[in-house]
């Protein structure tokens, strides 16, 4: 098993609309717009939350599974001809990223049938710039709720 860096390797969209977040159709990645070039990071992260269940019978404290959340963050490069992530997240922008951490069989990485990504429903709650710094890119953060289950095993449809 190699390790390996997202760099050169991972796929980036946002799109619209998705009707079926386990199965995105190779025509909605093709709609979406490819933020890879202007992606720097990304945390797309969901948490398990566990419920105690202690008893008087026993100093062992068990638990059971609880809710679920998700929490959603990228940073991104400005262009000043091409500001195309800037332009596609403005906030309360809804929508779906659209992830292959491994990268897709299609051209540049891009995903198509068959291929495994995550799709992450999102509405973006904040979109900032970061601070203006001497011999620094200009680079802005988005914030996103997550408002449906993501599903982090999708296969691509024809």
């Amino acid at each position: 098993m190699a390790r390996l860096i997202p760099n050169e390797r991972t796929w980036i969209g946002f799109a619209t609309a998705v009707a079926n977040i386990a199965a995105p159709t190779a025509a909605e990645i093709t709609a979406a717009t490819n933020l890879t070039g202007f992606c720097v990071s990304l945390n797309a992260a969901s948490q398990g939350n566990t419920v105690p269940t202690p008893s008087f019978d026993t100093l062992f404290e068990t638990s059971v599974p609880g809710t679920v959340q998700a929490q959603f963050q990228a940073d991104f490069y400005r262009d000043d001809e091409n500001d195309d992530a800037w332009d596609t997240l403005p906030r309360g922008t809804d929508g779906f990223f659209i992830i292959a951490r491994f990268g897709g069989t299609g051209a540049d990485n891009k995903p198509i049938a068959t291929d495994v990504v995550e799709v992450w429903p999102v509405k973006v709650t904040a979109r900032t710039m970061q601070n203006l710094t001497s011999n620094q890119v200009q680079m802005f953060s988005v914030q996103c709720s997550v408002p449906v289950e993501p599903s982090e095993d999708s296969v691509v449809a024809a």
